[in-house]
């Protein structure tokens, strides 16, 4: 024997060649998994096809010794049927047997506060339990090769978070979430009832946020964590002196004006150079960012304003084939945003990178401390890429601590990735056969046996915002509109 597993309901055991099944559970997987009328019609056509293992001429079973979940020692009664002799379609189905805790039906994702995440091989769904007051690793990886579904599954899952109380920023730096190649994804309702698009850009709108706005800070503390953490996002990472410094330059210029809901560039630039030798050196580090947000423009206003008066899905477009400037302006947005959510944490926040490789993860950068120390905080990232194994990319590597990961057909490395899954290779993990949408996905999954997640690794197909219950739930907060009854 190779290894032996055990489902919530039934033990089976499982060889490099065979499959064996506890003979009450030959049974329903003959009625309800295999649609056939009777176990008999199974075994009677697994037997002349060979399928069967059988230990002498009158039976069709074969015993094991085995022991409970307690350690009871008993005798286990099987039917072996080889793996190589079961078509591909019932494969699928047996595949997800030891799995069945994990899937759900539509009523019962309908009665529960799960994220939908993908859908098994029999169309039940896969989701996890993301309810506000559990403080999980909930963000989301997302890796394959082009062209394969990665955009097209993260464009459905924001829809659903949103209808779990989420809010959702995305920043988009390849185009990917624009109007239109979302309605390739989602209906117009959809897009027109949650989303709103910002287009950041010299001769564009100006930026919806003042990055220096304080004004929502809940103290002298949240202020100048606020502007401290900014600086460093476009700065890069400081020494400990030099952070130390510059948190008691800018304590210092807040303590002169403790009324004032933001601050000014121009302000900003004055303390900078008057800040002794530390001062002046992270003014020239941000000097051009600064200049490039001023020529831009920024609404005088923070995040609260924002969320409050926006759709529940703000995309901020950072352009195309995005520059070292762009860049800095992405860190200093999402430094800016988490560090408000680490004073107004009311309400889940995820923010979502749809090209992760070029941006900054370095350790303490904003991206790294959202992975790292986000649940906190209730804040998940999405981030997407191409790779997974990428030799000297810091990107890759910090996303690789995300909770959820989906995992679409790899370009490279694909027996390296299986294994790491628990696939014996490339091949074992169906990754040659993966259709587009198709992907592996692996995260602490809701069992509805144990109303907890537990961690699996589950074949899935993309979930599609529309067939979930969470659409219906959109309907009768947006639409008012009826539709057909639940599957």
């Amino acid at each position: 024997m190779s290894y032996s597993f055990q489902t919530h309901r039934q033990p089976s055991i499982v060889d490099d060649d065979y499959i064996y099944f506890e003979t009450k559970l030959i049974k329903d997987l003959a009625q309800q998994k295999l649609n056939l009328r009777s176990v008999n019609s199974l075994t009677d056509a697994l037997g002349a096809n060979d399928c069967l293992v059988v230990n002498d001429k009158n039976s069709k079973c074969y015993r094991f010794h085995v022991q409970s979940s307690q350690g009871e020692p008993y005798m286990l009664y099987t039917y072996g049927i080889n793996k190589k002799l079961i078509n591909a379609e019932n494969r699928k189905k047996l595949d997800l047997v030891d799995l069945d805790k994990f899937l759900l039906s539509y009523s019962e994702l309908e009665k529960t506060e799960i994220l939908p995440l993908g859908n098994a091989s029999d169309g039940s769904y896969i989701g996890k339990d993301v309810a506000y007051q559990n403080k999980s690793n909930d963000s989301i990886f997302i890796t394959g090769q082009s062209g394969k579904g990665k955009t097209f599954c993260a464009s459905n899952l924001l829809p659903p978070l949103a209808m779990l109380g989420s809010r959702i920023a995305v920043f988009d730096v390849s185009k990917s979430f624009t109007r239109g190649e979302l309605l390739r994804v989602l209906p117009a309702e959809v897009i027109d009832s949650l989303f709103e698009f910002v287009e950041i850009g010299m001769e564009e709108e100006k930026i919806p946020v003042n990055p220096l706005y304080i004004g929502d800070c809940s103290g002298l503390p949240a202020r100048k964590r606020r502007i401290v953490s900014l600086i460093k996002a476009a700065a890069g990472k400081l020494n400990q002196c030099d952070a130390k410094i510059l948190t008691g330059i800018i304590s210092d210029m807040l303590k002169k004006d403790a009324k004032s809901p933001s601050i000014s560039i121009e302000m900003l630039h004055s303390t900078l150079k008057s800040g002794g030798k530390t001062g002046a050196m992270v003014h020239d580090l941000i000097s051009g960012l600064l200049n490039d947000i001023e020529r831009i423009g920024c609404e005088d206003q923070g995040w609260s304003n924002l969320f409050d008066s926006s759709k529940k899905i703000v995309v901020f477009s950072l352009g195309d084939e995005v520059g070292d400037n762009v860049h800095a302006l992405l860190d200093i947005l999402i430094s800016s945003v988490f560090e408000w959510q680490r004073d107004h944490n009311t309400a889940p926040l995820t923010l979502v990178v749809d090209e992760i490789k070029g941006q900054n993860f370095a350790d303490g950068s904003p991206l790294h401390t959202i992975i790292t120390q986000g649940r906190k905080f209730n804040t998940k990232l999405i981030g997407i890429t191409q790779q997974y194994i990428s030799q000297g990319n810091h990107a890759v590597d910090v996303m690789k601590e995300a909770g959820i990961k989906i995992f679409f057909e790899p370009a490279r490395s694909q027996d390296r990735i299986a294994t790491e899954l628990g696939y014996k290779s490339g091949i074992d993990a169906g990754f040659g056969s993966m259709g587009r949408g198709e992907f592996i996905l692996s995260c602490d999954c809701y069992s509805k046996v144990d109303a907890v997640n537990e961690h699996a690794v589950i074949r899935c197909q993309t979930i599609r915002f529309v067939d979930t219950p969470l659409y219906q739930k959109f309907k009768n907060m947006y639409c008012n509109m009826e539709l057909p009854p639940s599957r």
